[in-house]
């Protein structure tokens, strides 16, 4: 079977014309109407074909074809994956056109493309989900199934490659990572990757700082696409002064390396020494210190009222020993004389 996939206006047309002018369908087209062609996407096409279809054919009508690119690059992927299988090319084939004569030809020549065998499974699930399933069958079934087949540039489907000796396991790209490809370990320093879940999206390589993460485009039909590997693995470092685990040991020698004797802040044994401790320890130890860039004087206490009545009794108490020794008259006195 062929499958003709075409919209409800356009393609409907097409087939009415031909069978009213010409000799219609062939015995072995399948006509299959949707609302939008351009919309089909690479879980369609191997589900057709998964399901036993030898081509599909999705006639555009002429108001959508210069809306293929989004299109060109679907078909362009299960053709990839086809090629890469051992199926050969042409089984998804786009016609643009317009003249049911020139289509009726077209679907008339003969072909010698063999239909995969039909895939007994149920599909179910969202588009990634049917994905996965018909290609799965299309591998088991496949002339040459090969572990992996390599895709072009922007395929949802590859794995993420990073080079181990430069990553300090910051984790900064699980924190990126919008579909849970890239995992930690809440237990141990520890960075994991299930590709059966990755888009290739790019943000963890945007993302990294140590710039070591890269993308590679492929389909993966190994059982270990779907389980979370181990990418890398460190013991974590715990702190010289409470022995509390607060990083790794390759982020904390890779900020030694960078910070000790290179910063003003970490000239001296003891600073160099704080960058091994917590975030805790490391505060603690800067404030023992009798000389640090914070340091300032004695805290003063706070003043009460007691306090300033205090001082205007000590003021007033001065005046009056003043006037005394002086000889002058108090103020009350002075006052009665006025």
């Amino acid at each position: 079977p062929v499958l003709l996939v075409h919209d409800e206006r356009h393609g409907d047309e097409m087939i009415s014309l031909m069978a009213r002018h010409g000799r219609g369908l062939p015995a072995n087209v399948v006509p299959f109407a949707v609302n939008e062609v351009t919309q089909i996407g690479l879980d369609f096409l191997v589900g057709a074909l998964a399901k036993g279809a030898a081509q599909v054919l999705i006639l555009v009508p002429p108001e959508r074809q210069g809306e293929l690119q989004g299109l060109a690059g679907q078909v362009g992927l299960a053709e990839t994956v086809m090629v890469g299988l051992g199926f050969g090319s042409g089984r998804t084939v786009v016609l643009t056109e317009t003249d049911p004569e020139a289509v009726e030809q077209l679907l008339y020549q003969p072909s010698e493309i063999v239909a995969p065998e039909a895939g007994p499974y149920l599909p179910l699930g969202g588009k990634r989900s049917l994905m996965r399933q018909a290609l799965q069958h299309l591998h088991k079934v496949a002339p040459q199934p090969v572990d992996h087949v390599f895709l072009p540039p922007q395929a949802p489907f590859g794995a993420v490659k990073v080079e181990v000796e430069g990553c300090t396991l910051c984790l900064a790209c699980v924190s990126a990572c919008p579909t849970g490809a890239l995992l930690d370990n809440p237990e141990t320093p520890e960075l994991r990757f299930q590709e059966d879940a990755c888009i290739q999206c790019g943000l963890c390589k945007n993302t990294c700082p140590e710039s070591v993460i890269s993308l590679e485009p492929r389909l993966s039909f190994t059982d270990q696409a779907r389980q979370a590997v181990v990418v890398k693995r460190e013991q974590p470092f715990n702190c010289v002064r409470c022995g509390k685990p607060f990083g790794t040991k390759g982020s904390i020698e890779r900020i030694l390396a960078q910070l000790a004797g290179k910063h003003a802040m970490f000239q001296g044994a003891e600073a160099i020494e704080r960058i091994k401790m917590c975030q805790d320890c490391r505060v603690a130890s800067l404030y023992s210190e009798e000389a640090h860039p914070m340091a300032g004087g004695e805290r003063p206490l706070t003043r009460t009222t007691d306090d300033y009545l205090r001082e205007r009794a000590e003021i007033e108490a001065a005046r009056a020993k003043f006037r005394a020794e002086q000889g002058a008259p108090d103020d009350d006195e002075a006052g009665d004389d006025g």
